[in-house]
């Protein structure tokens, strides 16, 4: 790397076609030799073209800074010089290279050089980052990035990443090196010779080889050590929980000096002591805790003083991966000062978020042409030698690497024979599970685990149940059936054929290592492969066009059809039928082949086959179990009916014509709680600061089935003042949606919105219910002249992901993010973060949603009103999550716009009024309300 001369390279241009035309308009070069900067160059380009305004207001770069600039042929001798027996670098290399080559050709230049692309290896050398935009990535490794989209600045950033990169290089053992140079053919970026330099390097240096002492050599990988604790004291018998809750009064000062800003909260002690009460008297309970209640100390402290004194663990099942990362994050270790005593606490998830190290280091060993597959595999390298956990979450893959991990996770051939085992992931997560106090998982893993027959959770009688009003939605999808396009054709593919590097070719060659020569089996299961993947591929675009004819949506990109299949009484659907029984025999067909395949191979002892040879056996069995799930999935969806069960299918309007989801799920899962969760469990406690409908539980406890059991309730009001620090405003001039068209009512949105941004000056957060109506409301705003100070941002219109708009929301001191389902809860912006929240209608479900109609079918079946029983309570829950985005903590303060006015028109407006707390509310005319805002806000 020292010999070595690189030039970092960013362009500012016209557009992003050279070829159409489109030319740079600043170029900034930045070199490092011997690791170190030695030389910058920069210069203004006169693209002999108008600059479109767009990309001046991108980059800040205007028609009259480049009017006196030099054109491109008057600096290409530079350029050609700078490059000369360099590496070209860039952060997305191939964008600044095909401009740049296009300027050189017409100047009789060419660049046939070397080339680096620290987008990729920044994915290899830091496969955790949420996202690799050099802002981001400047942000995280604090690198001075002043002016991004200029090109001095992103010259500049770029070149100090790839001075990190290298530094990452630099610090891997040998063994890791030498698998990543291996993987490095198959680059973009030409850095196999620099990674050769640097093993070189380090052979020649014993000491250097592995000079890691943080490092294990395992085989052929390198693995971080982990250092294992256990803590089995027991609670001091003279501590009582007395006592414990009286710690939280602060009388001796001792939470100050741990948290200097710490106010005692008289609710929080209170959950406190309930929750103890209610696991000493085996009840469950259900606890609302608004926000800044203190809820989630409020639990962990009785479920680890519990757990200690019973010496059984406490499960604690969340919704989101938030809720997890903030309790260890924050709440444990503030707990681990505090508590006279040790304590351990455990995230467990299923084998499939687990690698397993003997499957990667064979992988290792196939030749690749998949680059998504390459990338992954060196990104996985690099992991293991910081990962303590080897959980798949941490992990930044890209879309076609999951792929990959789906042939990598930990399954049954994983926990056999496995010359890694003492360093197994998954193994250590459940060992540390079953010496934990505390074990932290989610509600779909809760609730899959009681459908194991071996389980996975330790034994345990006390769960705390967060987020508990996704609770009985998850339990529904947990107990339905789901098959797409995508499932099927991914088995297939990864079976592939006796040609092919598939299983069935990997499965032959093992077969004749063991001296079977007669494949006649193997090779008839390459005609039930072809026909499945012709008659699914037939099957799934006939269910596509099925919906598409029927649901005229085609402005949506999702649309959802519910079926019954023995009331689709036409001939289409009978022919489909027809098709999925085809599919069904050929599943039987091929399951019938495969086992007596294993059936052959069996008659070998199997552990003397090599590791190779058995994951191959494995994974062969592994597929077998999915095939004859996929064909009990076909039957269930298509030929088995149930008045308790609702069938849909999703297709994505737009993509493939296979782009199909079919699925099935149980409208109420109130009987199987009751029966298969709450009647197991001594003490169960769900906690939300949403549950109440109405001061009331009553529906929620419907929901989940707690019925029967008189569960502990408890209302815990917020510390906040929010008479102080709130007021609600209605437009009464909105029209209503449904008297005009999907257009006007968006024009009225941004209107408001506009009006709002105007006054406020600050940040808000528009939640809507339809992104049809959001992605309306959004052009609207964009094309809005006296919004160009703001940023204007919105979910789903090509401005990122949900963490991405969230984290550029935060940035901009004058921001709109318009957000949909995801955005109505989860999401915080404490203080300035957000001044002002717009509920654009009431958040009712769609009454198209499959599972939203058909409990509304039964329920008026049975007599009872649906709106008022089901469809009302699921809104309000909503809207109270909505509105609970606005006051994270006592010092905050803002506004909220409700632009519906059912909300004081209709009868059960007012129920979602009495759902939140109590608030000044303004309802006038937009034009009269302005002057009560200005004087609200000042």
């Amino acid at each position: 790397m020292k010999e070595q001369r690189f030039v970092v390279i960013d362009l500012e241009t016209t557009g992003n076609a050279p070829k159409k035309g489109d030319k740079i308009i600043q170029i900034a070069a930045v070199v490092i030799e011997q690791g170190k900067i030695v030389d910058r160059y920069m210069s203004f380009v006169n693209p002999m073209q108008k600059i479109p305004s767009f990309i001046e207001q991108l980059t800040g770069i205007t028609n009259e800074m480049v009017e006196d600039a030099p054109p491109f042929q008057e600096i290409a001798k530079d350029i050609r010089s700078l490059l000369t027996d360099s590496f070209f670098v860039a952060h997305n290399v191939y964008f600044d290279l095909s401009f740049l080559q296009e300027e050189l050709k017409n100047c009789g230049y060419q660049f046939s050089g070397p080339i680096l692309d620290t987008v990729e290896l920044a994915r290899v050398a830091f496969p955790t980052e949420t996202s690799y935009k050099l802002s981001d990535l400047s942000d995280e490794f604090n690198m001075l990035h002043e002016n991004p989209h200029r090109a001095d600045s992103d010259a500049e950033a770029t070149a100090l990443l790839l001075l990190r990169i290298f530094a990452k290089f630099m610090a891997l053992p040998v063994s890791t090196l030498q698998q990543l140079s291996k993987l490095s053919k198959s680059f973009i970026s030409d850095i196999g010779d620099i990674l050769e330099g640097v093993i070189s390097e380090k052979l020649m240096k014993i000491e250097q080889q592995n000079n890691r002492k943080d490092l294990h050599i395992i085989r052929s990988l390198a693995i971080k050590r982990v250092n294992e604790t256990n803590h089995q004291n027991i609670v001091n018998e003279d501590l009582n929980e007395k006592e414990f809750i009286e710690l939280f009064k602060n009388e001796k000062g001792r939470l100050s000096d741990i948290v200097p800003s710490y106010n005692v909260r008289p609710e929080q002690m209170h959950m406190m002591r309930e929750i103890f009460d209610g696991f000493a008297t085996h009840q469950h309970g259900l606890f609302e805790a608004a926000t800044g209640s203190g809820k989630t100390i409020a639990y962990l402290v009785p479920a680890i003083f519990y757990s200690k004194k019973e010496q059984r663990p406490v499960i604690i099942s969340t919704y989101t991966t938030n809720l997890q990362s903030q309790m260890l994050e924050r709440d444990i270790p503030f707990l681990e000062k505090l508590f006279p005593f040790a304590f351990t606490t455990a995230i467990l998830k299923g084998q499939r978020h687990y690698l397993c190290l003997q499957k990667f280091e064979q992988s290792l060993n196939e030749l690749e042409d998949n680059y998504d597959f390459v990338l992954t595999k060196a990104q996985l390298l690099l992991w293991l030698t910081e990962t303590e956990t080897g959980d798949v979450d941490e992990l930044n893959i890209p879309s076609g690497g999951k792929v990959l991990w789906n042939q990598l996770y930990v399954d049954q051939s994983s926990l056999k024979g496995n010359p890694f085992s003492d360093y197994c992931f998954y193994q250590r997560a459940k060992k540390h599970a079953m010496n934990a106090n505390i074990i932290i998982t989610n509600h779909a893993m809760l609730l899959s685990d009681l459908q194991r027959e071996s389980k996975i959770l330790p034994d345990h009688q006390e769960v705390i149940v967060d987020e508990a009003h996704h609770f009985h939605r998850v339990a529904s999808e947990r107990l339905g059936v789901r098959l797409s396009y995508l499932d099927i054709h991914s088995v297939i593919n990864r079976l592939g054929t006796d040609m092919t590097k598939g299983l069935v070719g990997k499965f032959m060659q093992v077969r004749e290592e063991i001296g079977e020569r007669t494949h006649i089996d193997l090779k008839e299961m390459n005609v039930y492969i072809l026909r499945l993947q012709e008659d699914c591929h037939q099957f799934f675009s006939g269910i596509h066009s099925y919906v598409l004819n029927r649901r005229k949506e085609s402005h949506l990109n999702r649309t959802s059809y519910k079926y019954n299949t023995e009331k689709e009484n036409n001939r289409t659907w009978e022919s489909l039928l027809e098709l999925a029984k085809r599919i069904q025999f050929n599943f039987y067909d091929l399951i019938v082949l495969m086992e007596k395949s294993l059936h052959t191979l069996g008659k070998v002892n199997v552990g003397e086959l090599s590791i190779k040879n058995k994951i191959i056996y494995e994974d062969f069995k592994h597929v077998l179990a999915i095939l004859e799930e996929c064909k009990q999935k076909m039957n269930d969806l298509f030929f088995e009916t149930n008045e308790e069960v609702v069938t849909w299918i999703e297709i994505d309007s737009k993509g493939a014509k296979n782009a199909v989801t079919i699925y099935a799920q149980p409208i109420h899962v109130s009987d199987y709680l009751a029966d298969e969760f709450f009647a197991n469990k001594q003490s169960v406690i769900l906690t939300s600061a949403t549950l109440t409908v109405k001061q009331s539980f009553s529906y929620i406890i419907d929901a989940v089935g707690l019925t029967d059991f008189f569960p502990k309730q408890l209302q815990l009001n917020s510390p906040f003042k929010y008479k102080n620090q709130v007021k609600i405003f209605i437009p009464s001039d909105m029209p209503l949606v449904n008297e005009v068209s999907i257009d006007d009512y968006s024009e009225a949105i941004a209107a408001n919105i506009g009006s709002v941004a105007q006054i406020t000056d600050g940040k808000i957060l528009v939640l809507f219910t339809s992104y049809e109506m959001l992605k309306k409301t959004y052009h609207l705003l964009k094309e809005d002249e006296t919004l160009d100070e703001f940023m204007i941002m919105g979910q789903g219109t090509g401005s990122g992901s949900r963490s991405r708009l969230t984290k550029n929301f935060r940035q901009f001191d004058k921001a709109i993010l318009l957000g949909t389902n995801s955005f109505w809860e989860g999401v915080d912006f404490p203080g300035d973060e957000l001044t002002s929240l717009i509920i654009v209608r009431l958040p009712f479900a769609s009454p198209d949603e499959p599972i939203v109609s058909a409990k509304c079918n039964q329920l008026e079946k049975n007599g009872v009103n649906a709106f008022y029983q089901y469809s009302l309570p699921e809104a309000i829950l909503r809207f109270k999550q909505g509105f609970g985005r606005l006051i994270r903590n006592e010092d905050d303060r803002g506004i909220v716009f409700i632009l519906d006015n059912r909300i004081v028109t209709t009868k059960y407006g007012k129920d979602f009024l009495n759902s939140i707390p109590e608030v000044e509310v303004e309802k006038k005319p937009m034009h009269l309300l302005t002057h009560s805002i200005e004087e609200w806000i000042n």
